[in-house]
This record gives C-alpha cells, structure tokens and sequence, in this order.
C-alpha cells in the first residue's frame, strides 16, 4: 500500500505529499530518452506497462517538447503492409514513429520481423517487404528502404496476455532496443500511479477542479480498489466527468457505474 505522510490516516489524505521519488525517477528516464530520440542520438524505445497508467500521454507531451513535431503516432489495429508503409514515410533521420497499441501486429511474423529491422542496433537498418504486391505502389513505398527514423513502441503486452508465443515476440524486440516498464499491475500500484498523474502532472487540469475535489476523487478511488472493475486514469476521468456534472450524486452514480456490486 501506499506510504502516507503520517502514521494515522488523516480525515482526507494529503495525496500530494505521498513519496512519489520512484515514479518521478521512471518518469525523468522516459523524458530523457525520447529527448535524445527526438535528437537522433538513440533509435527505438519500448514504452510497456498495464492499461491506462499514462504511457501515450507522457510519451506525447515529450515528443511535443522535443521532437518539433517531427513525429507520427499511429493507433489501433495494423497489418503488416500498413506498417511497413508508415516506416517508410518516416524514414528519414529526425522523424519518430509512435506505435502505439498495435499488439495486433504480434500476431504476424512478417510484421514482428518489420518491427526487428526497424528496431535493430545495425548500422544501416534495410527494411523489405518480401513478397510482391500491387499494394506497394498504392502506398507508394518501394520493396526495400534503408529507414533512418526512430521508432517508440507503446505496448500492453506482458501485461494483457498469457499467449507466451506473443510475449516471446516482444522480447526479441526488447532485445534490439531500450525499454520502460512504467508500473505492475497490482492495484496499489495502479492507484499511486493515478494519484501521481493526477496530483503531479496535472492530469485533470481541463476541469479547473479545486484540490479538495481532486482529493475527493482519489479518497473515493482509493475507498473502492478491490472492486472497481478496472484502476486506471481512465477511471479517473471517469469520475471527474461525473463530479463535473453531478457534484452531488455523482458518489451514488459511481457506485452504479463504476464498481461490481
């Protein structure tokens, strides 16, 4: 559990002065290599933790720091080919691909072996599509490339999925490049993790809430661990559209929604 300032628990605890010294330290890494990313002194990144802990969002904004936009971040579902063809559009030195939740692509061997070469610690990193396909001229990409860009994978896997085949895959990836677990899963972490992002870095600035309502939030979250459905910040914004909408019910609507009766 997490380490409060005092040996007693306050009647509302001051979330802000939990010992967050672990979190800022992976936080500080994570900026400090996608900066020298963003540079070109570096060349991939493996950003892996649970769901919902703030990894695209941290990510993001240092990339907005650093990268002067020279970046791409590509969500969801991905083939192979699709891939293949955003490496190549961000193929010159300088540019950066985010991948982001494209676990999908663990599933093909073409595309975890795309991934390796575009990954990898050599020299010169040639990339080919190895089979031909009229596909190719509509991306506008040739059979082979020498890519140059960076590439940040952020990824669940090792987290989400008992499939060893697929973790093994991630592994061989982790093996070509640096990588950053941002938390475990249990729920403590989870939480501090929230608290973190919300009391530390602002995660809830758009709703323009007072610290006794960020607090409120938390004390709720934390009343509520071992049976809400899932800890993320997720959830956090969740319960901050409800206090936003409902700053009297919203307690009794959370109860409804958002934790197994």
């Amino acid at each position: 559990m997490i380490s409060y300032p005092t040996k007693e628990r306050m009647t509302m605890t001051d979330y802000a002065s939990i010992d967050y010294s672990d979190l800022e330290a992976r936080y500080s890494s994570t900026e400090t290599y996608i900066e020298k990313l963003s540079k070109g002194k570096l060349r991939s990144l493996i950003v892996n933790g649970p769901p919902g802990v703030g990894k695209t969002h941290s990510v993001e904004e240092y990339l907005q720091k650093y990268a002067c936009g020279n970046y791409s971040i590509i969500t969801g579902q991905m083939t192979p080919l699709s891939l293949y063809g955003h490496l190549y559009k961000n193929k010159t030195a300088g540019r950066v691909l985010v991948l982001d939740d494209i676990d999908s692509v663990f599933n093909k061997l073409e595309g975890v072996n795309i991934l390796k070469a575009a990954m990898d610690t050599k020299l010169v990193r040639n990339i080919s599509w190895e089979s031909s396909t009229h596909l190719l001229g509509a991306l506008g990409a040739p059979g082979t490339f020498s890519f140059s860009g960076g590439v940040i994978l952020i990824s669940n896997v090792g987290f989400d999925t008992t499939d060893k085949k697929i973790g093994g895959r991630l592994d061989a990836l982790k093996d070509r490049s640096f990588s950053i677990t941002i938390s475990d899963r249990t729920n403590e972490s989870l939480f501090k993790q929230v608290c973190f992002m919300v009391m530390k870095r602002d995660l809830l600035k758009d709703f323009n809430f007072s610290d006794f309502q960020k607090k409120e939030l938390l004390e709720y979250m934390e009343e509520n661990l071992a049976s809400m459905y899932t800890v993320s910040l997720r959830v956090a914004l969740k319960l901050a559209m409800l206090i936003q909408d409902d700053p009297l019910e919203w307690k009794s609507l959370a109860n409804d929604g958002l934790v197994k009766s």
